[in-house]
């Protein structure tokens, strides 16, 4: 997957071309198996032979096949050496031939001498970083990223070359890297983005791409009594209650503006797509709808969606914008529809000649809600920026210029919602929120350029953000949601995780859903009413008590822009769930670690209190289909019974889809357990491929194994060695413990 992306953003290769750009990989290396699943902790891999075999192996595959130009070090210590100085990491880079620069994360070099520790001044930490390898190479740090003030950078590194602590040599091979690669990108020649190039339009053409993504990526868990797809005159459904904190809100994931839900522009909520579903296909059929519970501890600042606002003159979509080319609405220089959530950056908007700007959106904005809701609005702003809301010519907030801003934390921590838990969302204004209501909207923002950019301290110059909370302020939100869902035929649980909770930095303690949400869902559960389960976040829910009583659950992982449009289509069966899960599902948090690679030792005793099994494995998902594999092969380059080094290894088998709806199935070969010097895992998935069939279609897949690549083991003396011996090559439908191995095939390497 790893290289698939790489190839894709450089074009194969083809650095210059036009729509090529650099792929950076990261974090460089074993930086997600921090110590206790915190992020930067020190890693807790086995040892050495386990970043050789396991760890580094994706990032090889990517430099050599995907155009890889460069790495971003990990924040986190493999060994006792903080990975941004690791000479392991830097001798691995060397061995492979790597050519391209090497940058620091975020502060990752400053934390040498404020968290690491190995560090005793400024100077000191861009030393190490500099020579990080070793003068043999001259492979090292390169880059820094927002460490330190230029001045104390430029300043450290002149007195480290004038003292022989840093040789000049050393420097002028990194640059030379650096050099290097912006001439493969041809920046030299051709430096700047043509005038001529629209990044909305060049972003409008990449919608239909967010919204495949989100489809193939959905995994269906659970689908009891084929509850999915929903029917609803076959079902007798005449009412559908959506009920949780994403039924109508927006998640992207981690760095995709706040909270990970903007810009609100060509993206869809789930009730948006639902209603759009029904409208058109069942317009009888009632869906009704609530958040109920915040998805964490606090009340969050969510974007208003855009498909409940329009323009004054009813168009939907956004409010009109009126783009000012002056902070005091002087110079009125263009309009545009669009939802009141974005993030300038350091530039002014496109088609304004500074950051001293100003805009206004007026239209109506209509309410979503399906009982009384004593809930927030409000206006979120970035720092140098000011702005008043106006409903129904009423002002309802006004947030004087402020030099930090009023926008919450994506992850506030504990400390924060122990103690605010109940507080309004900072910018937000009491405002009860009546079913069907219009109401009238104007928005006043003004932006000042007040402070010179540096790095990157106050480098987000303007960000506004329009805002609502639909959480009944007063202590009954749970009761309402039960009492719009007692009446509903089924009932879509929109549940999870949002940045706020899952977002990096976001670690957790515990795998479960909120407490919040957990009261939500048990009090819908006792409607004896089918519940289909819809979960959002980055990381796998641990809720087996909730699994085994819904009558279907999907996962949508963090959906993007298009979420809600795909999740409705899974749903409805416009599309054919097929994703597989990229990782397995724990029973609890005391069980983990729950690797489907696991050695032999690992599960030789079982827990006394708890199921040790994952509740779904890696590789696990189902389809609303059903599909048949025979003819299962695997053979050699050079032999259809041996192999050696150099050699590909060939996997076929043919699928057919023998159920009754169009559908994808993902074939998995994993490598079995054998006799070696080095304990092997249980499994290793060698070979996987998605394909698409019709009803009753049937084709050969066709799948490589790169023996050189992907079968040498560091042998007891830590030399690369492809041992000798009868490796069997096992067809699964997932990783499970109990999976049938019966359908393999074995070759003998000679």
């Amino acid at each position: 997957m790893g290289v698939a992306m790489t190839s894709g953003l450089s074009k194969n290769g083809s650095w210059s071309d036009s729509n090529a750009v650099a792929p950076v990989v990261k974090h460089f290396a074993a930086h997600g198996s921090g110590q206790g699943g915190i992020n930067g902790a020190p890693s807790m891999v086995l040892g050495t032979r386990q970043v050789m075999e396991h760890m580094l192996r994706p990032f090889k595959a990517t430099m050599d096949l995907g155009g890889v130009k460069g790495v971003m070090m990990a924040y986190s210590e493999l060994d006792a050496i903080p990975s941004h100085i690791n000479p392991m990491l830097y001798q691995a880079l060397e061995d492979w031939g790597y050519e391209g620069f090497v940058t620091a994360d975020d502060t990752g070099m400053i934390m040498l001498e404020t968290r690491h520790g190995v560090a005793s001044s400024p100077a000191d930490a861009i030393r190490q970083w500099f020579n990080a390898a070793s003068l043999i190479f001259l492979m090292g740090g390169m880059i820094q990223f927002y460490d330190y003030p230029i001045d104390t950078y430029i300043n450290a590194t002149v007195d480290l070359v004038n003292n022989g602590s840093v040789t000049l040599s050393t420097l002028q091979s990194h640059v030379r890297r650096i050099l290097g690669v912006k001439y493969d990108l041809g920046l030299f020649s051709d430096p700047y983005i043509p005038d001529s190039i629209s990044s909305s339009a060049l972003t409008a053409t990449h919608v239909p791409l967010t919204l495949e993504a989100a489809h193939k990526s959905i995994v269906l868990l659970e689908n009891r009594n084929e509850t999915l797809p929903l029917k609803p005159y076959a079902q007798n459904i005449s009412k559908i209650a959506l009920i949780g904190p994403f039924a109508d809100t927006l998640n992207y994931g981690d760095y995709s503006g706040q909270y990970g839900a903007y810009p609100t522009s060509q993206s869809s909520t789930i009730r948006q797509a639902m209603k759009a579903y029904l409208a058109a296909n069942a317009s009888d059929v009632e869906l009704i709808s609530s958040w109920g519970v915040n998805d964490w501890y606090f009340n969050a600042q969510r974007n208003i969606p855009g498909y409940l606002l329009s323009t004054p003159n009813g168009t939907a979509g956004g409010l009109l914008g009126t783009y000012y080319a002056d902070a005091e609405f002087g110079q009125a220089t263009f309009q545009q529809q669009e939802a009141p959530n974005r993030d300038w950056g350091l530039y002014p908007p496109n088609g304004l000649p500074s950051n001293n700007f100003s805009v206004t959106w007026e239209g109506l904005l209509t309410v979503p809600v399906d009982a009384d809701v004593d809930g927030w609005i409000g206006v979120g702003l970035g720092p140098n920026t000011t702005a008043k809301l106006y409903i129904d010519d009423v002002l309802v907030q006004n947030t004087e210029l402020t030099t930090t801003g009023n926008l919450q934390s994506n992850i506030p921590g504990i400390e924060f919602t122990e103690v605010n838990s109940t507080l309004a969302p900072t910018g937000g204004a009491p405002f009860t929120f009546l079913p069907g209501k219009v109401h009238k909207i104007h928005l006043e923002f003004q932006a000042y350029n007040l402070y010179q950019k540096f790095e990157n301290a106050g480098s987000l110059n303007a960000e506004i953000e329009l805002f609502w909370n639909l959480v009944d302020r007063g202590g009954d939100s749970i009761q309402k949601a039960v009492d719009i869902a007692n009446d509903a035929d089924i009932i879509v649980l929109a549940v999870g995780a949002n940045w706020d909770s899952d977002g990096e930095g976001g670690d957790r303690a515990t795998l479960g859903l909120s407490a919040s949400q957990s009261q939500l869902t048990d009090a819908l559960f006792l409607l004896n009413k089918p519940i289909i389960l819809v979960l959002q976040g980055g990381r796998p829910f641990a809720i087996p008590e909730y699994y085994s009583r819904a009558a279907a659950v999907i996962n949508a992982f963090f959906p993007g822009q298009s979420g809600g449009q795909a999740i409705s289509d899974v749903l409805f069966g416009l599309f054919n769930p097929g994703g597989r899960l990229p990782l397995s599902v724990p029973y609890g948090v005391g069980t983990l670690p729950v690797f489907y690679n696991y050695k032999a030792t690992a599960r030789y005793r079982y827990y006394a209190d708890s199921p040790w099994a994952p509740t779904y494995s890696f590789g696990y998902g189902l389809s609303y289909t059903n599909f048949s594999q025979s003819s299962f092969g695997v053979r050699a380059s050079s032999s259809d019974t041996t192999f050696t080094n150099g050699d590909t290894i060939f996997f076929s088998v043919d699928v057919t889809n023998t159920g009754s709806v169009a559908g994808s199935y993902v074939t998995q070969v994993y490598l079995l357990a054998r006799v070696s010097a080095i304990t092997q895992p249980v499994k290793q998935l060698m070979a996987f491929q998605r394909v698409y069939l019709d009803v009753g279609e049937r084709t050969t897949v066709q799948m490589e194994l790169e023996v050189d690549r992907y079968l040498p083991i560091l042998n007891r003396a830590f030399e690369w060695e492809l041992e000798k011996g009868q490796y069997t090559f096992a067809l699964l439908e997932n990783s499970a413990f109990d999976a049938d191995v019966g359908v393999n095939g074995t070759l003998t390497c000679v």
